[in-house]
């Protein structure tokens, strides 16, 4: 199976109704929904093709959903996050076991939340924004709480690309991103340390694409790599997962409180994922 995913459901209403279009056109197979910033409807965001719907857990913009004043590493008095992935990272680093144990509160109350509206006939999966949950101290806190609130999960995405795919395609050595191949190989060395309890747990994820391609997840790029991904998960039986970020902007909107990557979603790249997006369907990728 190749999932066309969308990040960013529920962000504001322009980017929402970008994605939402995707999903009308049945160009997606899974979409990522914030928890914690607009209202949301997750039998609309999955469509009439019952998309997969993902918790998008969210550690880095808007309000969070445990009581602020017990998860004072992470979030503020006014219960607004104030810390983006390096900072998290670092507080795991500096404050261990208390930075875990705040986590684990916050990353609960999310959990449950979308229990509480997940519908009965939607599978339970799990990402996260900026793939904070890739940090060991947060994947550690995740984990406990998949297994305190004896979540059946259908899938977590992992987002640690292989790198054989990219090593044998010469032709697109200098269209990486400096700051892409950074963030690959912060994942996969992060990825490394949370692989054993991944296994332990039987967690179940995919091949995954869309870190180094980041911004860029164009329609020619991903021709090129797509072939040598569909050889691995043939080998060895696994899903693919293309991650797209559709939900464009034209131009500043009204934000809630507390969104920081505003210029990430005012580029003019999320229009290109946009346009790729709807060009590359898991029909035409087969």
């Amino acid at each position: 199976m190749i999932y066309i995913s969308a990040d960013d459901y529920g962000l504001c209403d322009r980017a929402t109704a970008h994605i939402q279009q995707c999903i009308d056109e049945g160009v997606l197979d899974k979409v990522s929904v914030f928890p914690n910033i607009e209202p949301i409807d997750l039998h609309k965001a999955s469509g009439s093709n019952n998309i997969m719907i993902s918790l998008h857990l969210n550690l880095v913009e808007g309000k969070c959903m445990a009581n602020a004043d017990e998860i004072y590493l992470i979030a503020d008095k006014k219960g607004n996050f104030k810390n983006r992935f390096g900072g998290l990272f670092k507080l795991g680093l500096l404050h261990g076991q208390n930075f875990e144990a705040q986590v684990y509160k916050e990353i609960k109350a999310q959990v449950l939340f979308w229990k509480n509206i997940l519908p009965q006939d939607m599978s339970f999966c799990i990402d996260s924004h900026q793939h904070t949950h890739m940090i060991p101290s947060v994947f550690k806190a995740l984990v406990k709480v998949l297994c305190d609130e004896e979540i059946d999960l259908k899938y977590m995405r992992i987002p640690a690309e292989p790198l054989m795919p990219y090593i044998k395609t010469p032709s697109l050595y200098l269209t990486y991103s400096p700051v892409n191949i950074i963030k690959q190989w912060l994942l996969k060395c992060l990825w490394l340390i949370n692989k054993k309890q991944a296994r332990k747990y039987k967690i179940p994820t995919a091949h995954f694409m869309g870190i180094l391609f980041s911004g860029k997840m164009d329609e020619n790029r991903v021709r090129k790599i797509l072939p040598k991904y569909k050889k691995m998960a043939e080998k060895d039986g696994g899903d693919i997962e293309l991650l797209f970020h559709p939900g464009y902007l034209e131009k500043k909107p009204d934000f809630r409180d507390n969104i920081v990557f505003e210029k990430f979603y005012l580029s003019k790249n999320r229009k290109t994922e946009f346009d790729s997006a709807i060009k590359i369907s898991e029909r035409s990728v087969q």
